[in-house]
């Protein structure tokens, strides 16, 4: 891929297809979307819509990318068990309108390919037994038992190594480490070759993160992976104290893109929360808020009864002395109404306890900024 950064002007299209830069006035995100998507809902903060604008990023294409697997009709069954963990919910927090609103995106990592060249040296562990006996009283008498211990033989190695990494995953966005607390962690098993035709009209979020700047978290996992080529030539099942001093000619860096779906609701305010679902394993991420308005409707509705029951209550009581069994009556509604009027703290209150709890759910960043 050629590492050459430019810039992509408003309305030019890229990859041979009719994609273009389009960037979220609201929170400030750059994806490469189909033109027919300009002016669209932003897909990840559903606030700002999609304008055309220029993008400096890197213009070759993607090389790999992770497949949507979640079926819409399994996404249905998701947000009905999210939906259903919380009592008092906002009226717009239903699974027909989660599905209604849910969006596919891509987002990128980058893939890094590197030569390595250079000195190492480790501590190689070579596992061998060692067979020794026991000695047991049983039935009045000593035993001798044979047994065997597996064990480490640490040896110092140290060589060269010509070789080279490939497809070595590293952040692409700032926010790669809350992107992962909301998406999860994804099979990289299933990943596949990147055919353009395959990801059809979904948008594809564009890195804020070059690589010059990845590239300090990126050598670290191709350190990792020169240890285990280096384990494998001396023949070691082990290692520790892994060192190395080399150099990283021709490297190479081409995206990888990850699928999520995006929905949201609108809490008690009318401001959308976001939830995302890894579209490969199902896992959702978002804040669930209960409904505090929803809460006091109900504690007002509760608090009417009990005032209504007290109040017959009182009317009872007053007929006791034409209508003796009146009084039964009146006591009996007494401890109904002081029953209900109780429970009438529990949905005002209860709402604004879950919330708190909510507080520590994953959400999604501010661009260039925390969660």
């Amino acid at each position: 891929m050629d590492e050459t950064t430019l810039i992509i002007e408003e309305n030019q299209t890229i990859w041979g297809t009719d994609r273009q830069p389009a960037g979220c006035p609201q929170c400030m995100r750059v994806f490469l979307v189909p033109s027919d998507q300009i002016g669209s809902q932003c897909p990840f903060c559903r606030q700002g819509h999609l304008t055309s604008q220029s993008a400096r990023i890197r213009p070759g294409e993607p090389e790999k990318y992770l497949p949507f697997l979640v079926t819409h009709a399994r996404l249905l069954t998701i947000y009905k068990n999210f939906v259903s963990g919380v009592w008092i919910k906002p009226q717009d927090l239903t699974p027909e309108k989660l599905l209604e609103r849910t969006k596919p995106v891509f987002w990128p990592l980058w893939l890094v390919d590197s030569d390595i060249k250079g000195q190492w040296r480790m501590e190689a562990g070579f596992d061998y037994q060692v067979e020794s006996t026991k000695e047991y009283f049983q039935d009045g008498r000593w035993i001798s038992r044979k047994q065997v211990e597996g064990r480490i033989r640490w040896e110092p190695r140290l060589g060269e190594i010509a070789a080279r990494v490939d497809n070595v995953a590293a952040p692409a966005l700032e926010d790669h480490r809350n992107r992962i607390r909301m998406a999860g962690d994804y099979p990289m098993e299933n990943m596949q070759d990147v055919d353009l035709a395959d990801l059809g009209q979904v948008p594809v979020e564009c890195p804020d993160l070059p690589p010059e700047d990845a590239w300090p978290l990126a050598k670290p996992l191709i350190d990792r992976a020169a240890g285990k080529i280096c384990q494998e030539a001396a023949g070691a099942q082990h290692q520790q104290n892994f060192a190395i001093q080399v150099e990283y000619p021709r490297k190479n860096w081409t995206q990888f893109l990850m699928p999520v779906y995006t929905t949201y609701y609108l809490d008690d305010e009318g401001q959308p929360q976001i939830l995302m679902i890894n579209a490969q394993t199902g896992a959702i991420q978002g804040p669930r808020l209960a409904s505090r308005k929803r809460g006091l409707q109900i504690a007002g509705i509760l608090a009417a009864a009990a005032g209504a029951l007290l109040f017959l209550a009182l009317i009872g009581l007053l007929l006791t002395m034409v209508f003796p069994p009146a009084g039964i009556i009146g006591a009996l509604l007494g401890i109904l109404g002081f029953g209900v009027g109780i429970s009438a703290i529990i949905p005002a209150v209860w709402p604004g306890q879950w919330n708190r709890k909510q507080q520590e759910t994953p959400r999604l960043a501010q661009k260039g900024g925390s969660p």
